[in-house]
């Protein structure tokens, strides 16, 4: 369960799904704009990911 979170947290920047890559054209956003929020949003879900896999999985 840990490899399946830590693979679809593709936040950091636009090429890591393909959703971000779609919206970066028209929503007019930079590479960095990926950072600004999708670390703090990446830190979020590692906070509360792990341990709900630990509570529910073992």
């Amino acid at each position: 369960m840990v490899v399946a979170v830590g693979a679809s947290c593709a936040f950091l920047t636009p090429i890591g799904h393909q959703c971000n890559t779609v919206v970066m054209g028209p929503g007019n956003y930079k590479f960095t704009d990926y950072w600004r929020l999708g670390l703090p949003l990446d830190i979020l879900i590692i906070a509360v990911s792990i341990p709900m896999i630990l509570f529910v999985w073992t």
